[in-house]
C-alpha cells in the first residue's frame, strides 16, 4: 500500500462522526475480483459482511458501477445502501427511490440497433466477445479473446464505427468498449448529486478503472469546497490499471485484497466490527 498516512488520517476523521461519513465503491475489480465474463463475477462473502456492517454505521454507503442498477444490486444486495448504475444513468437512494436519466431514452433505439447488429455481425464465440446489453448502454467485452488485437479490430469495424456514425458516445475499460448516449453523465456527476443530498464531512471513494477517475475527481472537488471536509480516493491496482487512475488516487492498494484491508481499517475505526 502507498498512501497509508492519508488513509489513517481519513479513518480518524470518519471515526469522529461516522454518521457524517460516506463510502463510494465501484464493484467489478474493486470489491469483486475481475472475472472472465461479467456473469461470473462475484462479491466475496467477506466483503459482503464488512460492507453490511459499514452500511449500518456510516451516513452513506453507495455502490457505483457501470453495470445496470438491478445487476449491481444483485451482486451486493444491502438494505439501506445506495446504488449508481450504468455510470450514472440510474441512481437508487438509500430509501429505495430510483432516479433515471430521462434523456437517455432518446438513444435507446439507436443503441438497440447497434446491439442487434453486433450480435449478428460479430462471431462472438470465435472472437472471444461477450455482449452485455444494458438497454441504454451496450458493453462489448473481449477478455476471452485469444488474439486481442484482431478482436479489437473487428469490434472497432463492426460496432464502434457504426455507433459513432449514429452519434453515440464510446468509452473504454478493462478489455471492454461501451456504446453510450452522448450525454454528460458519469460516475462523477452521479456522485456529486449523492453528496449534495446529505451533510457529510468525510468521503472515501474506491475504484479500479478509467471510469472511476471521474468519481475520484468529484470527491476531491467536494472536499476542496469546504475546509472541514476530508476526501480520499483509493485505487485498486493490477497490471491492467490505467495510469490516470493511479495518478488521481491518494491511496494505492493491491487489487481487491488491498481494498478489503482499507475498508477493514475504516470499519474498525468507526466501530463497525
Amino acid at each position: 500500500m502507498s498512501g497509508a498516512d492519508a488513509l489513517d488520517a481519513f479513518v480518524r476523521a470518519a471515526a469522529e462522526a461516522p454518521s457524517a461519513a460516506a463510502l463510494l465503491c465501484d464493484i467489478d475489480g474493486t470489491i469483486s475480483p475481475i472475472a472472465p465474463t461479467p456473469g461470473e463475477a462475484l462479491v466475496p462473502e467477506r466483503f459482503r459482511e464488512l460492507l453490511a456492517a459499514l452500511v449500518r454505521r456510516l451516513g452513506l454507503v453507495a455502490f457505483v458501477t457501470g453495470r445496470a442498477l438491478d445487476d449491481g444490486r444483485r451482486m451486493i444486495p444491502l438494505e439501506g445502501a445506495a446504488y449508481i448504475g450504468t455510470h450514472g444513468l440510474e441512481t437508487m437512494a438509500g430509501d429505495g427511490s430510483v432516479t433515471l436519466e430521462p434523456q437517455a431514452e432518446r438513444y435507446a433505439a439507436a443503441i438497440r440497433e447497434v446491439a442487434e447488429a453486433a450480435a449478428r455481425d460479430l462471431d462472438c464465440e470465435a472472437l472471444g466477445v461477450v455482449l452485455e446489453d444494458k438497454r441504454t448502454v451496450l458493453a462489448v467485452h473481449y477478455r476471452l479473446a485469444t488474439d486481442a488485437a484482431a478482436t479489437r479490430h473487428e469490434i472497432l469495424t463492426r460496432v464502434i464505427e457504426p455507433a459513432r456514425e449514429r452519434g453515440l458516445a464510446i468509452a473504454t475499460g478493462h478489455y471492454m468498449y461501451e456504446v453510450r448516449p452522448p450525454l454528460p453523465f458519469t460516475k462523477g456527476s452521479a456522485v456529486r448529486r449523492l453528496l449534495q443530498a446529505g451533510e457529510y464531512y468525510a468521503t472515501m471513494s474506491c475504484g479500479d478503472d478509467l471510469t472511476d477517475v471521474t468519481m475520484f475527481a468529484a470527491v476531491h472537488d467536494w472536499g476542496e469546497r469546504d475546509a472541514r471536509r476530508r476526501a480520499l480516493a483509493v485505487a485498486a491496482v493490477t497490471e491492467e490499471t490505467p495510469r490516470p487512475l493511479v495518478e488521481a488516487a491518494d491511496v494505492v492498494v493491491r487489487a481487491t485484497p488491498g481494498v478489503h484491508e482499507a475498508l477493514s481499517r475504516l470499519a474498525k475505526a468507526v466501530g463497525a466490527t
